[in-house]
């Protein structure tokens, strides 16, 4: 006879009531303490610091015709956790070697909750082609922010459409083009200030307006024969048309040089027109701090190397090699990073003695960009000829093996003469 076990069942029991008496009486305890505050504290306090912050965004055409106008919508976000009261400022500036502000636009101040934006809108009209900067600054509760943009004011062709009645058949008779000649203009800061014993860097723009290329353009330039003057390019072998070309003027200013403003005139000639144009140099006495200085002469130098950059990719979609003008504006850049380094430093001779490092390797860039204008279609005759070469030697190493080869096999009479012997015996 089996006896049944019932020692599992009872301690199961058990364990069900030891389970549920826990679960209530938490209960019981949570319930409690919502209203006593005995076990659980009936509040938190959670302190958050404020924050004032704030971000500016901007909306613009990074490129306009020169008969438009730019439509500038600065936006403002509260991105802060308290409320901040903000007032906008827009300013425009026109970059010729060196930053000028000429247009500044204000708008009313205005309290704005966390999360909220404001928009300013702003019309600027530009009165030349060149590079501009726009300058977004708000000011809050003693605290600024701001924002820095680039456009370009450019000169874009007219492309007049050609219009058929619906009523006639257009004949296909080819009509003679008259293009307009190429017209050139330059373009260079009026007044540049500059010191003794020291450089100074004047970039100049020359643009086509016409509707031909112009060729073979050579810079000319009259100025006070004490001074030191290099350009580069020194020749333009073509321009097209509504195009344009840099020109870096580097001038070097003695010690002994008299102070005063002298007048320059720069004039560019090409195989139909030519254009001049004059500016002036104010030289004065060499300053304490130079500070200001060696950052006009930074900006143009980052300047120059986006204008050989850009004039760099033109030739390399020509299918030019331009390696070793790469190199040579690497350098640059290096020089230049050193200037800024020097500059941060207050070492104003070692950050003006790598500028002019920088300027002669640009302007070494510049020469040899153009240079490759001249001579890349003889480049390509040059490969041919090697390639005939080659194929010259290769061909000769090939006759001679041949050669060589069957001057190894016996003359057939003689192999003759040794079957008939072979065959006898």
């Amino acid at each position: 006879m089996k006896v049944k076990p019932f020692n599992n069942s009872f301690e199961n029991h058990s364990m069900e009531r030891l389970i549920l008496a826990v679960t209530v009486t938490l209960a019981i305890l949570l319930f409690f303490s919502r209203f006593s505050g005995y076990f659980v504290s009936s509040s938190i306090n959670i302190s958050i610091e404020p924050k004032k912050e704030a971000k500016i965004l901007l909306n613009y055409q990074p490129i306009i015709d020169i008969t438009e106008r730019e439509n500038i919508t600065a936006e403002i976000v509260n991105t802060g956790s308290v409320e901040i009261y903000e007032e906008m400022m827009v300013r425009i500036y026109y970059y010729n070697r060196s930053l000028r502000p000429i247009a500044e636009y204000f708008d009313s101040p205005k309290r704005l909750l966390p999360g909220e934006r404001s928009l300013f809108f702003s019309v600027f009209v530009p009165n030349e082609i060149g590079t501009y900067f726009i300058q977004a600054k708000a000011t809050y509760d003693g605290k600024s922010t701001e924002t820095w943009r680039r456009f370009d004011v450019i000169i874009r062709p007219i492309l007049q459409p050609v219009i058929l009645s619906p009523e006639k058949v257009p004949t296909y008779v080819p009509t003679p083009v008259f293009l307009a000649p190429p017209k050139l203009s330059v373009f260079v800061k009026n007044v540049t200030d500059a010191f003794q014993d020291s450089f100074v860097l004047i970039p100049i723009t020359l643009v086509n307006e016409g509707e031909r290329d112009a060729y073979e353009i050579k810079p000319y330039l009259s100025y006070p024969k004490a001074l030191e003057i290099s350009i580069s390019p020194i020749y333009i072998k073509q321009l097209s048309a509504r195009g344009n070309i840099t020109f870096l003027l580097h001038i070097k200013i003695p010690k002994d040089f008299q102070t005063g403003l002298y007048q320059f005139v720069f004039e560019a000639s090409s195989n139909e027109t030519r254009a001049s144009k004059e500016f002036y140099l104010n030289v004065s006495a060499r300053p304490i701090d130079l500070s200001k200085d060696i950052y006009e002469k930074i900006l143009s130098i980052e300047y120059m190397l986006s204008q050989a950059r850009t004039r760099m990719n033109l030739l390399e979609l020509r299918g030019i090699d331009v390696s070793k003008i790469n190199s040579t504006l690497v350098l640059t850049e290096l020089h230049l990073k050193k200037a800024k380094d020097y500059l941060s430093n207050k070492k104003f001779n070692e950050s003006l003695l790598e500028l002019e490092k920088a300027s002669e390797k640009i302007s070494e860039a510049l020469i040899e960009m153009e240079v490759l204008m001249v001579v890349a279609p003889k480049a390509y005759l040059e490969y041919l000829i090697v390639a005939i070469i080659l194929l010259t030697i290769f061909a000769i190493i090939i006759f001679i093996i041949l050669y060589k080869r069957r001057k190894k096999k016996r003359p057939k009479l003689l192999r003759d003469l040794e079957a008939e012997s072979q065959t006898s015996e």
